[in-house]
């Protein structure tokens, strides 16, 4: 619900309100004013003036302080994000490669088993004709 009053009235409608004694009011500062000397008021304003000076420009340092964080911000979350696909790619290429040597490995050793094997049957044969042999040779005498 918006205030029934405004705060501070526009100035028509205060010199509404006012009527003369706003006049003799600006009068009566401006005589006051006067009075204390121009000089004082001028140099109390020029020292406000410089004080503004002072704070817009450290403002304005900070608001650009802010901004540059902010991209600094946006390349890290950049950095980040690409960090986290390289990381993605990777693990799946590790994974792709721990099953390609797992083959080689199982590989290599049936390799292993047959030639084993191979030779364990070379062995038996020569001895089962060595024995066959043997009995053909008992046997003529």
């Amino acid at each position: 619900m918006p205030p029934k009053f405004k705060r501070y009235p526009d100035h028509e409608q205060r010199v509404h309100l006012m009527g003369d004694q706003d006049s003799d009011v600006d009068d009566v500062v401006h005589h006051q004013r006067e009075a204390k000397g121009a000089r004082k008021a001028d140099d109390a304003l020029t020292r406000v003036q410089d004080q503004v000076s002072d704070v817009m420009g450290v403002m304005q340092n900070n608001i650009g302080k802010v901004l540059d964080r902010g991209d600094r911000l946006e390349d890290l979350q950049d950095k980040t994000d690409d960090l986290a696909a390289g990381a993605m790619t990777f693990h799946r290429s590790a994974t792709k490669l721990q099953k390609k040597m797992w083959w080689k490995n199982m590989k290599m050793r049936l390799c292993f088993v047959a030639v084993i094997l191979i030779i364990i049957a070379f062995i038996v044969v020569s001895i089962v004709l060595a024995k066959k042999k043997n009995k053909n040779i008992e046997v003529v005498p």
